[in-house]
């Protein structure tokens, strides 16, 4: 089961535009460079980087596993839903969940 919705969030973040949207969030999918207590940066697949915060409200899906306490990694994929609404300065978007997997290594 693990391995299906690993699969299954890896066909997501390969096949699915950067940023799409759907009532009043949007999502953000790439690669994490950088993580810091509020805030990760992620690469897009189309190369750009933004800059995505994160609070107690945000929820983490670790592997399709819902964490309290598990956070990105850099190089982990990530697909997070987004909203413009409680972004914080220097920021582009605030996190109301974030997915994200660790890519296995051949």
């Amino acid at each position: 089961m693990k391995h299906i919705v690993i699969g299954v969030i890896m066909a997501l973040l390969i096949s699915v535009p950067a940023v799409w949207g759907h009532g009043n969030a949007s999502h953000v999918v790439g690669v994490v460079l950088t993580v810091e207590n509020d805030h990760v940066v992620v690469k897009t697949p189309k190369g750009d980087t933004t800059t995505i915060a994160f609070n107690l409200e945000t929820t983490f899906q670790q592997n399709g596993i819902h964490s309290k306490t598990a956070r990105p990694q850099i190089g982990d994929r990530l697909a997070a839903e987004v909203t413009k609404k409680g972004v914080p300065e220097n920021r582009d978007w605030m996190a109301t969940e974030i997915n994200f997997a660790t890519p296995k290594t051949p």
